[in-house]
């Protein structure tokens, strides 16, 4: 999919336009790669630390809902990425961590997610570079 195929720049959507694409450019990345998707490497970016987090702990850190992080971690759990426990003193929490191979495929996924976005800012010069860096910093303290 080519960003050409989308509307102009002025458009009101044109930033979700190009999240769009990049949110495909990056799936179609990982699938092939690494197995997985961007939802699921989100997942494992809440999951990074040795601690456990509960199914609700994820779903708030990542703004989705807890019945979307279940279906995600149902997947990720068969793929062997992730363990999914009772909590001892909640039986109704669920805690999860990431597997051994779990973290083996988030270091590849980052690594494969620096790789793509060195590629996608080399099609920038240095003032852009900055520039976009700068915006995406404001834009993140903004709505954080």
């Amino acid at each position: 999919m080519k960003a050409q195929a989308f509307s102009h720049k002025d458009s009101p959507t044109s930033l979700h336009q190009l999240m769009f694409v990049l949110q495909q450019l990056t799936n179609e990345l990982l699938e092939s790669e690494v197995k997985i998707g961007l939802s699921q490497v989100r997942i494992m970016s809440a999951l990074h630390t040795s601690i456990a987090y509960s199914q609700h702990g994820v779903a708030i850190k990542l703004r989705q809902t807890e019945a979307n992080i279940s279906r995600q971690l149902q997947s990720m759990k068969r793929q062997g990425l992730v363990d999914i426990k009772r909590n001892p003193k909640d039986k109704r929490q669920r805690e999860v961590i990431l597997t051994s191979k779990g973290k083996n495929t988030y270091d590849k996924s980052l690594q494969l997610l620096n790789i793509q976005q060195k590629d996608l800012l080399r099609l920038l010069s240095s003032e852009e570079t900055k520039a976009f860096n700068h915006a995406i910093d404001n834009l993140l303290k903004a709505i954080g």
